[in-house]
């Protein structure tokens, strides 16, 4: 009788569900984002050999990398301005500015890869790329991606081409042509979060 209570016991006790022993809990693990960045490489534009017969060009090229660690999905952006190229010499004892405009620089974009995260699909409408755009003081889009995509590093590189003018103004208001010398611009990019 002994044996047959022990057996019934334990035929109760392997009945039991598993679940009955198991306790409950909860965990948490807080993601901070880290923000949205972006670097360049110098644009460097090839160098001019003066021929006024036929229409010349200077071209230049660099890389754009793109971070978005927000973990926002919100869509990113990144413009462009620049200043005109300015070269400064002394004329009559002073100093004149004398400036190729800087809307003689056309600038397209191109996406080259996903570094890290998904690629964008630009055919597809999830972002927008410059094509042929005039360069400007004011800010222009070179890139824009739409909310939900654009998360993780991107790579793009962007193309210039300067048409260079035959004929230039000085801030004296002297028109000549266009004199030898380095002339500088100075391109600032920015990155916008959103559309």
């Amino acid at each position: 009788m002994k044996k047959m209570i022990v057996i019934l016991l334990m035929s109760i006790v392997f009945i039991l569900p598993v679940s009955a022993y198991a306790e409950v809990d909860e965990s948490e693990v807080v993601v901070t984002g880290a923000g949205l960045q972006m670097t360049q490489t110098k644009p460097l534009f090839a160098d001019i050999t003066l021929d006024f017969k036929k229409s010349q060009t200077s071209a230049a090229d660099n890389n754009l990398y793109v971070m978005d660690a927000r973990g926002t999905a919100a869509g990113w952006g990144i413009v462009l301005k620049a200043s005109d190229f300015k070269l400064t010499r002394v004329v009559g004892g002073q100093p004149v500015e004398f400036s190729i405009p800087v809307s003689s620089v056309s600038y397209s974009a191109l996406y080259k890869s996903a570094i890290v995260g998904t690629p964008i699909d630009f055919p597809a409408a999830k972002g927008e790329l410059a094509v042929n755009q005039v360069l400007s003081s004011e800010d222009s889009r070179i890139v824009a991606v739409i909310p939900s995509e654009g998360a993780g590093t991107h790579q793009f590189g962007v193309s210039y081409t300067l048409h260079v003018p035959k004929l230039i103004t000085g801030s004296n208001g002297q028109h000549v042509g266009l004199l030898q010398g380095t002339y500088t611009s100075t391109f600032t990019y920015t990155a916008t979060a959103g559309l």
